[in-house]
C-alpha cells in the first residue's frame, strides 16, 4: 500500500466531497503506535479546532494530538482519569462541544466533564449563594449554591438572579477544572424525570455532542434488563454555577439532567438493540451502530414541529445499501463528516466502511485492491446432436431411448479481476473523520491509530515517503 506524510497544516482547507475520480483510499504515514504514547486507543474524537481526542483505557487517560501528531500542552487534566474516590477511570468514549467541554463515559450510568476553556484561562470565583428575585411579583427569595432550591431557581425564566456572592475557595475552583461528574442516573432528579427506565443502572457506550449551539449532548444506554432498556438518551444543561474567569469574564457552569428517551428498544429500521456507538450530524440526525437485531447501522431524524422532537428513521431497508445486515460483523463505531457521509468501524471485517449522505455505498477504507489481469474462458453450445441408446434398468429391463448431446466451444476473454485484501488493520474499535476528509481509525489490538485519504484529495505538499 502506498503511503504518505500528512502535513503540518493539515486543519485548513476546502471540506471533503466524494465524486467522480475518486479511487482509493490511501495510508498516511506514519502511524501513530507506541511510539506515540499509545497502549489500547477504543475512540478517537476530532474536536472542531482540528485537534484529536484519543480514549485509552489502558492508560485511564484521553490523549489529544494535533493533526501532525504531536501532544499538545495544556490537557495533562485528561491524563490519569480517577473518580470521586481516587478509582482509576477507563474512557471508553468522549466528545467536545463548541464550549470545550470534554465529554466522556467509562461503560456506568455516569457522565464525566472537563472544560478545555477554564484550564487554558483559569477560574478566579465561582458562586455560593445569592438572591433570586421573581419577574412578576417582586418576591425575593435566598438560596445557596448547590442546592435543589438553587438549581430550580437559577433555571426558572420566572426567576432572576438579582444578587450573588462569588467565592475564590480554591478546592471549590480546583474541583471545577478536574474532570468531574456531569450527569449521574442515580441523582433523585434523574429518576423523577426518567420514571420508565432504570436510570441507576444505566450502561452507556456511546456519547455525542452537537456541533451548535445546542444546550445538550447525546447517550447510547445499553443496559437491557427486564424492560429491554436499549434506548439513545437526551441529556440537557442546567445551570448550576457562575463563575467568574481569570480574564474577568463571568459564564455559567452547566450540570447534566436527563432529558428524554429519544428512542428505545425495537428490531425495526429506527429502534434501538444493543447499541455500541453514537454520533450527529449538523442537522441533528442521529446515527448509531447496534448488535442486536436486525439492522446494525441507523440514522434517526428529527421532526421538530410539535412540543418535543419526535424521530424516525432516515434509512430504509431494501432502498439504502447501509440497512444491508449482512455487510457487517461486528460495526463497533459510526462517524458523520461535514457532508454526511457515513463512516463505520465494521470491526468483524478489519474495514471501514464508507457511504454517502443518501445512504449509497461508496468505498472501502483499510484495505488493499488489485486489479490482476488475467484470461477467462467464455463457453457456449455451438451444435447438438441426438444419440440412440438402450438403457437396462434395475430389473434387467431394458428401454430404448435418445440422449440429447451438446458440444460446446470457448472464447478466451482478456480481463481484469478486482482483489481486495483485508490485514492492515486488526480489530478497528473507532472512526473519525476531520475537515479535510481524513479518516481516522482506532485499532487497539495494535496500539494504534490509522490515517487514511482519497487519492484525489491529496494537497500539492503531502508527499511520497521514500
Amino acid at each position: 500500500m502506498e503511503r504518505f506524510i500528512i502535513p503540518n497544516d493539515l486543519n485548513t482547507g476546502p471540506e471533503p466531497d466524494f465524486g467522480a475520480g475518486d479511487t482509493t483510499y490511501l495510508l498516511l504515514n506514519p502511524v501513530w503506535n507506541e511510539s506515540y504514547g499509545l497502549q489500547s486507543p477504543v475512540e478517537i474524537s476530532v474536536a472542531q479546532d482540528g485537534r484529536i481526542f484519543v480514549a485509552d483505557p489502558g492508560l485511564h487517560s484521553i490523549l489529544v494530538f494535533d493533526q501532525d501528531g504531536d501532544r499538545p500542552g495544556g490537557f495533562d487534566g485528561l491524563l490519569n482519569l480517577t473518580g470521586e474516590t481516587a478509582e482509576p477511570l477507563a474512557p471508553i468514549d468522549m466528545d467536545i462541544d463548541n464550549k470545550m467541554n470534554v465529554f466522556f463515559i467509562v461503560g456506568t450510568q455516569k457522565i464525566y466533564r472537563w472544560n478545555q476553556y477554564w484550564n487554558t484561562v483559569g477560574i478566579s470565583k465561582t458562586s455560593i449563594s445569592g438572591s433570586f428575585t421573581h419577574l412578576q411579583t417582586g418576591v425575593v427569595q435566598d438560596a445557596d449554591a448547590n442546592t435543589n432550591i438553587w438549581l430550580e431557581l437559577l433555571n426558572d425564566t420566572e426567576w432572576e438572579l438579582s444578587d450573588v456572592i462569588m467565592s475564590d475557595n480554591q478546592t471549590i475552583i480546583d474541583s471545577l477544572l478536574e474532570p468531574h461528574i456531569f450527569y449521574d442516573g442515580r441523582h433523585e432528579k434523574n429518576h423523577y424525570l426518567d420514571p420508565f427506565y432504570d436510570p441507576d443502572s444505566s450502561r452507556f457506550t456511546g456519547l455525542t455532542a452537537p456541533a451548535g449551539e445546542e444546550n445538550m449532548i447525546f447517550t447510547t444506554d445499553d443496559y437491557g434488563g427486564d424492560q429491554n432498556q436499549h434506548r439513545v438518551v437526551q441529556i440537557n444543561f442546567q445551570r448550576s454555577l457562575l463563575l467568574e474567569l481569570e480574564t474577568g469574564d463571568m459564564v455559567w457552569a452547566f450540570t447534566g439532567i436527563f432529558g428524554a428517551t429519544v428512542k428505545g428498544y425495537g428490531t425495526g429500521a429506527g429502534s434501538v438493540n444493543q447499541p455500541l456507538s453514537l454520533d450527529v450530524d449538523y442537522q441533528g440526525n442521529l446515527y448509531y451502530t447496534q448488535a442486536g437485531d436486525y439492522f446494525p447501522v441507523h440514522m434517526i431524524v428529527p421532526n421538530l414541529s410539535g412540543d418535543f422532537a419526535v424521530y424516525t428513521s432516515g434509512f430504509q431497508p431494501g432502498l439504502h445499501d447501509i440497512m444491508r445486515a449482512e455487510w457487517y460483523v461486528s460495526p463497533q463505531d459510526v462517524a458523520v463528516d461535514v457532508n454526511r457521509n457515513v463512516y463505520v468501524a465494521n470491526s468483524g471485517d478489519q474495514e471501514i466502511l464508507v457511504f454517502e449522505s443518501n445512504g449509497r455505498f461508496f468505498k472501502k477504507a483499510g484495505i488493499e485492491e488489485f486489479l490482476i489481469d488475467t484470461t477467462v474462458n467464455i463457453w457456449s453450445v455451438v451444435d447438438t446432436t441426438s444419440v440412440d441408446t438402450i438403457l437396462t434398468l434395475p430389473d434387467s429391463s431394458q428401454i430404448d431411448t435418445t440422449f440429447q448431446l451438446l458440444v460446446y466451444d470457448s472464447v478466451a476473454v482478456d480481463t481484469f479481476v478486482a482483489v481486495e485484501v483485508k490485514g492492515l488493520l486488526s480489530s478497528p474499535s473507532a472512526v473519525s473523520v476531520d475537515n479535510r476528509g481524513i479518516i481516522y481509525v482506532c485499532d487497539p489490538d495494535q496500539s494504534s491509530i490509522f490515517r487514511f485519504s482519497l487519492s484525489n484529495t491529496l494537497d500539492d505538499d503531502i508527499q511520497l515517503d521514500d
